[in-house]
């Protein structure tokens, strides 16, 4: 896998986040724990800190997948994080830590510590229980590697990787989660640039038919890509086939509907990019 090298001005992050970081490092070093970046600013590392696209939508938050063992092993390393490196805790969401007030670090635990669901329960209080589908499968398939200011070395989720977290907390949450449909509508309309080497290299098979479409065969890729990741777990697997045969057989096109907010197209038009990506996930 690659690795990128960066600023903070790229990331459109603050300096002060070194000082986090390294506290952070700090107690994953000490508990041996190997762990990689998720969520908004790893999707911002792509499109802002790599390809120089302007973020669709900021946030305070900084997620980490953490690959834990098992939960004394989660409860050390918060309990050293709290006591030594001056995180706090943060009562609505026990998997949450805030740094010196201003900075809350989501700590997801994924591996040996889940259940035969892919749920973990943890002590606190707020939020104990998640369900962390896809974390295992993405870190298995390989990971890029991210320096930044040549002081912090870490991994971060690929592009595939992102969209699957993405649809998955979507599908868990459809009421609250609409956010993540615009930012994998954002991903795919940009994905052809940001992974142009790749699809020339490896996928060069979809460029005969003229009238096929970049974006669409940005989608188709993507199809083929989070596929790959997906099949690691039958489970997984099926969970989003299911997802993606639902919302291109007009059963339900609430992903088309909201993908429309972003794109201000038409439902049809949405409904031909998830077909691509339900085409290449097949295949």
């Amino acid at each position: 896998m690659s690795t990128y090298k960066i600023n903070f001005k790229q990331l459109r992050q603050q300096p002060q986040l070194s000082e986090m970081l390294s506290a952070l490092e700090r107690g994953l070093n000490k508990f041996d724990i190997d762990f990689y970046l998720v969520g908004a600013v790893a999707r911002d590392l792509w499109m802002s800190a790599i390809n120089n696209i302007p973020p669709s939508r900021i946030t305070g938050d900084i997620d980490f997948a953490v690959f834990i063992g098992d939960k004394g092993t989660y409860d050390n390393l918060k309990k050293y994080l709290i006591e030594v490196e001056g995180f706090s805790p943060y009562k609505g969401n026990a998997f949450v830590l805030v740094w010196k007030g201003f900075i809350q670090v989501d700590l997801l635990p994924f591996g040996e510590i889940e259940d035969k669901n892919v749920g973990v329960t943890i002590e606190g209080s707020g939020l104990t229980s998640l369900n962390m589908p896809g974390f295992k499968e993405i870190y298995d398939d390989g990971l890029p590697v991210v320096e930044l200011e040549e002081i912090h070395k870490f991994k971060f989720c690929t592009l595939p990787g992102i969209v699957i977290l993405k649809l998955v907390a979507w599908q868990d949450r459809p009421e609250i989660r609409r956010d993540d449909i615009k930012d994998v509508s954002n991903i795919l309309k940009h994905f052809f640039d940001m992974y142009a080497e790749e699809i020339f290299e490896n996928h060069n098979d979809l460029f005969g038919d003229n009238t096929f479409e970049l974006h669409l065969i940005a989608a188709r890729v993507m199809g083929r890509e989070i596929n790959k990741i997906a099949k690691r777990n039958e489970i997984l697997h099926n969970r989003l086939k299911d997802l993606l045969e639902v919302s291109t057989n007009n059963k339900d096109i609430e992903i088309a509907r909201i993908m429309v907010e972003f794109y201000e197209n038409t439902i049809e038009d949405n409904l031909a990019i998830l077909e691509q990506i339900k085409i290449g996930y097949l295949e």
